[in-house]
């Protein structure tokens, strides 16, 4: 069994430590999780023999301690891979990661495809843009991150992720599945049936490609992150499991 630790105890971290505890990572043993809240950290649980950790956190949490983890042989799945749209940060877990031998995975969030895209970036003339599609603003709660984003918007995925960085990690995770920030765009488009969600469209001189996440509507509340959470779990299973895809 493979020890897995959880940084993080917010929404996303309690759903990942709901899935843990029911089994749905069966070749794992979920060891406990750690925050600021319940006076845990995460070398406690390293301590404790964690081999994973799965962050659910925060890009700073995360930020100030992934190097450390790493050189200790640990793995991390983080969610918060914002952080590594700055290339210096990227470089150091980069080399952190290659000096101890741990690995850091990530998890295809809200998307997916990330295999598919990986082959993809394999042939000449790749191209890879990463959409958010955002109904009509009249029907969006003032005060989200949702309404504060341009209606429509076309540049490259870094300059994407910087209109909400908080909320569009899928942007850089698919980036590095692409091959790279230059081999990547981002748009902002507003959907025909006016349903939110992510889009992913591949191109090389071989092969095009197109896939649509859609959040189903939540009445009264903000679009459901379960998928986002569990697609640890997910990665997890594949890291762990005899029979891999």
């Amino acid at each position: 069994m493979v020890k897995v630790g959880v940084l993080g105890n917010g929404k996303l971290g309690k759903i990942i430590i709901d899935a843990l505890n029911k089994g749905l990572a069966p070749e794992c043993e979920f060891i406990g999780a750690a925050s600021r809240s319940i006076g845990i950290t995460v070398f406690d649980l390293i301590e404790d023999g964690a081999e994973i950790i799965i962050e659910a956190a925060t890009p700073d949490a995360l930020k100030s301690c992934i190097v450390d983890i790493l050189k200790k042989g640990v793995s991390v799945i983080p969610l918060s891979t914002g952080i590594f749209a700055d290339p210096d940060c990227f470089e150091e877990v980069y080399k952190a990661a290659k000096g101890s031998g741990a690995k850091v995975y990530l998890p295809h969030g809200a998307e997916g495809a990330f295999d598919l895209a990986s082959t993809f970036s394999l042939l000449p003339e790749m191209k890879a843009t990463v959409i958010q599609n955002i109904p009509d603003h009249s029907g969006i709660k003032t005060g989200t991150f949702i309404d504060g984003m341009p209606r429509e918007f076309k540049g490259s995925v870094l300059e994407g992720f910087a209109l909400s960085p908080a909320h569009l990690n899928v942007a850089i995770e698919t980036a590095i599945a692409c091959g790279g920030f230059d081999k990547t765009s981002f748009e902002i488009r507003i959907p025909e049936d006016g349903r939110m969600g992510f889009s992913l469209e591949l191109e090389n001189d071989r092969a095009e490609a197109t896939l649509t996440v859609k959040s189903k509507p939540v009445p009264g509340g903000p679009p459901d992150r379960s998928m986002i959470a569990l697609s640890t779990i997910s990665l997890l299973n594949r890291i762990t499991s005899p029979i891999s895809f």
